[in-house]
């Protein structure tokens, strides 16, 4: 479960800390800390358009690109090194991740540095993977070069020297080091981190796309612009044969005028859905549905199938969804984060609308905003003065307070 990140040069990120990432893997010449806060199975990032929530998602997206493809890829997709590099900033960009393993009390934080060369072709300059208990941080391992640079801030013990440390380098400086060892049964720990950044899934689709099932491979998780939802629903019926009615029936009590909903899976290549509603005497395809319900049906999919991904992200999910939908995905996301899981599955939503963050804890909300220079600026909504003052954490209405007192 992902405790904590860090981002830094990256787009409007100049600076961002979220959660309990441990701060001290990114290079900071300030006395900037990062409130720790370990982050819970689900988490807000709320404000106003144009705040950087939407490159929060990127640069999970962009991480996932460096592991996959490689760092000169994944800047070329979004137009080149100096295009996502925050105006004015100092040093390389930098991310790093705290995350606990399944079954695990302790944590491991990973941190990557990309930096440029003069012929402004970039490069990982250091990757590192290190345990941590407590306030102590142990590192286990080194990946690719500099990371003789990073040691000073990953551990403070003055005991701890080189030789106690595992270094690894690596002479191709594209690709992460982290895809090397996933398959190594040295570093378990390298797995669960890689397994984080391969089955995240990003939910932010226009629902055209979806209501056809085609022929698509079963896929486990829905994908962007929701062209997976027939591999979801392929997935789900082939991995849940056993308790699939029932998944479908929990599905269906979240949408608004469905009764049930069955599944004919005669043809394995094709299941068709079949969704029966209160005011109807026959049943209709997912095509006849209306665009909210099928974004509300995929999100209600993916928190309830047997196998979820072990991070997901929605981003403004409000988008497309009436008062009544809204209302509908609220309860599901909170009944989700109550339900007590050995896997600890987590949910990411981006939003703007007030309404959706009211139905949350201030602590599980994080404000993003612009500073003075125009760079995002993330704090924890239960920390905010605004909120303290105001005493508005009984107010079922707290955040629209605070978003009409804003604009």
């Amino acid at each position: 479960m992902l405790r904590g990140f860090w981002i830094r040069n990256f787009k409007s990120l100049r600076q961002v800390g979220i959660g309990s990432c441990y701060p001290k893997f990114v290079y900071i010449e300030d006395e900037t800390e990062v409130l720790p806060y370990g982050l819970e199975r689900i988490t807000l990032l709320a404000g106003k358009s144009g705040t950087g929530k939407s490159t929060v998602v990127d640069a999970f997206n962009f991480v996932s690109d460096c592991y996959k493809h490689g760092v000169g890829i994944a800047c070329l997709k979004r137009g080149g090194f100096d295009d996502i590099y925050s105006q004015g900033g100092k040093g390389s960009i930098t991310f790093g991740f705290q995350f606990q393993q399944k079954g695990e009390e302790y944590s491991a934080t990973y941190a990557i540095s990309i930096y440029r060369t003069k012929n402004k072709i970039p490069y990982i300059e250091s990757e590192v993977l290190a345990y941590q208990r407590g306030q102590d941080s142990q590192p286990i391992i080194f990946i690719q070069n500099g990371a003789e640079k990073s040691i000073r801030y990953l551990a403070p013990d003055k005991r701890l020297t080189n030789a106690e440390l595992t270094q690894i380098e690596f002479v191709d400086h594209n690709h992460l080091g982290l895809a090397a060892l996933a398959a190594h049964p040295k570093y378990p720990v390298v797995a669960s981190f890689r397994a984080l950044i391969e089955n995240w899934t990003l939910c932010d689709f226009t629902p055209d796309p979806a209501r056809g099932l085609d022929k698509s491979l079963p896929r486990r998780h829905d994908s962007a612009h929701g062209l997976s939802l027939s591999g979801l629903v392929r997935y789900v019926a082939t991995q849940n044969k056993d308790n699939l009615k029932a998944l479908l029936l929990r599905v269906a009590t979240l949408l608004p005028n469905v009764e049930r909903i069955s599944l004919d899976n005669s043809d394995p290549t094709r299941p068709l859905l079949a969704f029966h509603l209160f005011d109807r005497n026959h049943p209709i395809s997912i095509s006849h549905l209306s665009a909210a319900t099928i974004r509300l049906f995929t999100y209600a999919l993916l928190m309830e199938e047997d196998f979820p991904a072990s991070l997901s992200i929605i981003d403004e999910p409000e988008n497309g969804l009436d008062r009544e939908h809204r209302e509908k995905f609220v309860q599901e996301l909170n009944s989700f984060g109550r339900t007590v899981r050995t896997d600890n599955p987590q949910f990411f939503v981006s939003t703007h609308h007030p309404a959706i963050a009211d139905g949350f804890h201030p602590a599980q909300v994080w404000i993003f905003d612009k500073d003075r220079d125009g760079f995002t600026a993330v704090e924890r909504a239960s920390d905010s003065m605004v909120f303290q003052l105001d005493d508005d954490y009984n107010n079922p209405k707290w955040y629209s307070v605070f978003f009409d007192e804003e604009r």
